[in-house]
């Protein structure tokens, strides 16, 4: 069960994000339709630890596996997502990533992948060009130029 509930005030999500990062580019993703863009990841599962969540979530995207090089940020995250019209109250590890394989980089710099019906269209970007996109949660933008070396705790966007 994917530890994600709604209330009167709005929903809370308990989720992962995984930052694969080559030559320089990031993967980011865009759902089919969705104005914004964002790393992969997602909800993290009762009893499962967040390593664990970010490993699982990135096979079922991106059909491969990952390992964990560390955390970088814990963000906790209040927001109106506008597709929705709903409010959220988000805690969010996020993971640096490291490819086991190189499979994925001969998919291209643009590829889709279809998970159960949903279109998620993935992205090889500069960190130069994530400056200028709809990157959630934005504190990416800038904290990606220099990743941290210990875990960081962030508020907000």
């Amino acid at each position: 069960m994917d530890i994600s509930f709604k209330t009167v005030e709005g929903r809370f999500n308990y989720r992962v994000g995984g930052l694969l990062v080559h030559d320089g580019k990031l993967l980011i993703m865009q759902d089919k339709g969705q104005p914004y863009y964002y790393v992969p990841g997602g909800r993290i599962k009762m009893n499962e630890k967040s390593e664990d969540a970010v490993k699982r979530e990135v096979k079922e995207e991106l059909g491969i596996e990952v390992n964990v090089n560390r955390m970088l940020w814990v963000n906790e995250n209040f927001f109106k997502e506008k597709t929705l019209s709903e409010q959220f109250h988000e805690v969010c590890f996020f993971y640096l990533l490291e490819l086991k394989d190189r499979e994925i980089l001969k998919r291209g710099s643009e590829f889709e992948v279809d998970e159960n019906g949903k279109i998620h269209t993935y992205y090889w970007k500069t960190l130069d060009e994530i400056k200028y996109i709809n990157l959630y949660p934005q504190f990416l933008k800038e904290k990606m130029w220099e990743l941290p070396v210990h875990i960081k705790h962030i508020v907000g966007t």
